[in-house]
């Protein structure tokens, strides 16, 4: 214990006399550690809030949905489903009615008027048994003071709405509300259209299925069907049998039979969680390089300030071991005192993810518990990587001979090839102000390890906020190619297919303020083979309409034949150019009902926009669908200057419109789920600022201490405090510049990676575009330039209380 206490107070001496430069290491190393943590604790509860959240609900194992607008009596669908092979399969099963409508929940402040869903429900015992209501605020449908549904949620609180109201639906029929809350199909909002995160323009209310029927105008019919399997039950085999007896049974019925794990919401929230994880699994690594980096400069300075006690140490026969003990201890120390720092670093980071995500996506079940496993991860790799970057340094300096470190004055410096050359290089300006690139060359292996430090925490910031850049330029380059030439038209949608010269059709075009008016039909369809195929949104439309058509880029559409139009993504997932031929899965009319057709059809031509979902069909191949001259999307363009907001009421008022939304609603949506996205990454953004102003200030004080002997020599020759500072703020500029150009490369390679390997995963519904904005780059100059040149300004109290002649002492 004796020598154990020795060397801990040789090492409390050591930390103490560079306790400045100990805390900052130290506190790099709990950013490090603590983001690690706090971010893989957030997967870990996320993953277990979403399992307990489903469960809570009794979400639907299968669903059985029939084609947009086909409806079958009530108590069809069940009967089917009770005639599959093996009854014994299903647990339960529910009826449901669900119908696109239009929301009016405007106030005397503002005009609110989205498209929106009415869901009706068996409400037998105040609600469904599958896919239960949650309320978060307000009743549940139990009918009371004549409230006949609950809001949803999202939609209520992005336009804080109260717990119980009224809102206008489609034909100005008002529906009494008890209550906010949403059921498992709803913790996130998506549009008919495909929009994620839209509460903001989309509203579902719930009602039980007898108020869903009336509202609608659908006495006694259900176009929907959810299903709990028995506990040992196979999915797979069970939506098999579902299908075969419901085709047996309404053979003129377009239907689809899915399980919860083909649902998009519900397999984007969980694969969302492993591509936030290897992404902050990224970042959280490459803060712990710059701590390493830190750690092991600080190791070095310690290490050659003990240069000559080491060599007498080994002059006298200590044993080389023994002698390294004393600087490994001092690493071991401050990795200590950092992933210790580390674990309240940890849960701030994990409750700030923690209210980010619960803002994000609301749940019934919300709780981020500590997971003392997950940050002992976090810890042993803060001591892991701290302790091996002392290690190096320790071990060159015992490996050097006794003579060599024991030798003071000039013979003792080594000077290396770099500082050769940099000697015969012909410096402008005296030998002061020549001072800081010979200091620069003269510690190669200072200056690469510092430069490298500062790389680290540019190349994640050059990463998050270049991420965000790639967004919204992918979101401007939608945007541009939605909007068109006419940016202020209208989509308009019926609430059934009709006929282009229809009544309802001539209606619309007929009121005051409308300028033109083109018509589209829209229905889903299905691209690809096997796992590999994707659902999309397909418009049949005149593609040189003077209203709007897509920009096609490659291709050339012709009349011979039917043939598509996609998106350059989906043109990439299928591996397919213009001109080739695709596996498409598309509806066809057949006498009052529809049904999904597998077949093949030729890409036309490829379209710029960036969400994959979206395709196109020229009017003149209606035929192939069996729906030539139907229609159910209306586009308007309004007169020049005419009131949005009075045009939009007006449409709405129409009879057979569903739903009225201008389209750069859609565009505003995607920019709001990029601020939601935002709010994660400005946790990582906090962190890397913070990494690398104290990168920044640790390596000022470090070269501070280095250069103590070099600037008390200048200070004796009668240099004042001014020039010695300036000197420094040159050195720390030219190890800056160095840095930030390697972090701006790595940072760009890094994003790059990032959109083109890790994201398509997690995201395959977006082509992102790789953009970093000059405010980006100037961002990263700012950080790893500036503030790293000033740094030194901070050890200006050191330099004007400089004991000179104890400075310059050498005791032989």
């Amino acid at each position: 214990m004796g020598e154990v206490g020795l060397w801990l107070r040789w090492t409390w001496r050591d930390l103490s006399a560079r306790w400045v430069q100990v805390a900052a290491i130290a506190l790099i190393i709990a950013l490090g550690s603590g983001v690690y943590a706090g971010m893989s604790s957030s997967a870990v509860w996320r993953r277990a809030n979403y399992d307990a959240s489903y469960a809570a609900l009794q979400v639907h194992d299968v669903r059985v949905s029939l084609a947009e607008d086909t409806y079958v009596d009530a108590g069809t669908l069940r009967a089917a489903a009770g005639a599959v092979e093996h009854p014994e399969l299903l647990a339960a099963v529910e009826e449901r009615l669900i119908v696109g409508t239009q929301v009016d929940a405007s106030t005397a402040e503002e005009q609110i008027l989205v498209p929106g869903r009415i869901v009706g429900v068996d409400a037998t015992g105040g609600g469904p048994m599958i896919d239960r209501l949650h309320v978060r605020a307000g009743r549940g449908l139990d009918g009371a003071d004549g409230a006949t549904a609950v809001l949803d949620d999202h939609f209520a609180e992005h336009y804080e709405l109260p717990p119980t109201g009224t809102v206008a639906i489609s034909g100005g029929t008002e529906v009494a509300y008890a209550g906010l809350g949403f059921t498992p199909e709803y913790f996130m909002i998506a549009s008919d259209q495909g929009s994620f995160l839209a509460e903001a323009g989309f509203a579902v209310l719930f009602t039980s299925i007898e108020d869903a029927q009336e509202l609608t105008g659908h006495a006694g019919e259900v176009n929907d069907l959810v299903v709990t399997l028995a506990e040992d039950a196979d999915a797979a085999e069970a939506a098999r049998e579902l299908e075969v007896a419901l085709t047996a049974a309404l053979p003129d019925a377009a239907l689809s039979v899915t399980s919860i794990d083909d649902d998009r919401l519900y397999r984007m929230m969980y694969d969302d969680i492993e591509g936030d994880q290897r992404l902050f699994n990224i970042f959280a690594v490459l803060i712990m390089a710059g701590a390493a980096f830190a750690a092991f400069n600080l190791t070095g300075r310690i290490v050659e300030a003990q240069r000559r006690e080491i060599g007498i140490g080994m002059s006298l026969g200590v044993p080389r071991w023994r002698l390294a003990v004393r600087p490994l201890l001092v690493g071991v120390e401050i990795a200590l005192v950092g992933v210790l720092l580390g674990i309240g670093v940890g849960l701030v980071v994990g409750r700030v993810l923690s209210a980010v995500s619960e803002e994000f996506i609301p749940l019934p079940i919300w709780d981020a518990p500590f997971l003392p496993m997950v940050f002992a991860r976090g810890i042993l790799l803060g001591l892991v990587l701290t302790v091996v970057a002392t290690i190096y340094p320790v071990w060159r300096a015992v490996r050097v001979d006794p003579i060599d470190a024991i030798r003071t004055g000039p013979a003792a410096a080594h000077q290396s090839r770099l500082v050769q050359l940099v000697g015969r290089l012909p410096l402008p300006g005296t030998s002061v102000w020549q001072l800081p690139v010979r200091n620069v060359a003269r510690s190669p292996r200072r200056t690469a390890l510092t430069a490298l430090g500062i790389a680290a925490a540019i190349a994640t910031l050059v990463a998050v906020i270049g991420m965000v850049d790639s967004f919204l330029a992918t979101v401007d380059r939608g945007e541009r190619e939605i909007l068109g030439d006419t940016p202020d038209r209208i989509d308009v949608r019926l609430d059934f297919f009709y006929l282009e010269g229809s009544e309802q059709v001539a209606a619309i075009s007929a009121i005051d303020g409308v300028a033109a008016a083109d018509t589209t039909l829209a229905v889903g369809g299905r691209l690809g083979s096997g796992d590999d195929a994707f659902d999309v949104y397909l418009g049949v439309m005149d593609l040189d309409s003077a209203v709007w058509h897509p920009t096609i880029d490659e291709g050339v559409v012709e009349a011979d034949e039917p043939s598509i139009v996609i998106s350059q993504k989906a043109a990439e997932d299928l591996g397919a150019d213009a001109g080739e031929v695709v596996p498409f899965r598309y509806p066809v009319r057949e006498g009052v009902g529809y049904r999904f057709v597998d077949g093949e059809v030729r890409v036309a031509g490829i379209h710029p926009n960036p969400y994959r979902f979206l395709a196109y069909l020229d009017r003149s191949h209606a035929g192939m669908l069996g729906l030539e001259g139907i229609i159910n999307v209306v586009s308007v363009v309004p007169e020049r200057g005419a009131d949005t907001d009075a045009l939009v009421r007006a449409l709405f008022e129409q009879p057979g419109v569903a739903s009225v939304e201008p389209v750069d609603a859609a565009a505003q949506r995607i920019r709001d789920l990029i601020g939601e996205m935002v709010d994660y990454l400005n946790v990582v953004r906090g962190a890397v600022l913070l990494l690398a102003l104290l990168i920044a200030f640790n390596s000022s004080s470090i070269s501070a201490d280095e250069r103590a002997r070099d600037h008390a020599t200048m200070f004796a020759f009668g240099l004042p405090t001014r020039a010695v500072l300036a000197v420094s703020v040159a050195e720390s500029f030219l190890v800056g510049v160095l840095g930030t150009a390697i972090g701006v490369t790595s940072g760009l390679v890094l994003l790059r990676w990032l959109i083109t390997v890790l994201l398509p995963g997690t995201m395959p519904e977006l082509t992102i575009d790789v953009e970093v904005t000059t405010a980006t780059l100037a961002t990263a100059g700012i950080l790893g330039i500036v503030a790293v040149s000033l740094a030194p300004l901070l050890t200006l109290r050191k330099l004007r209380h400089m004991d000179i002649s104890s400075t310059l002492r050498v005791v032989e």
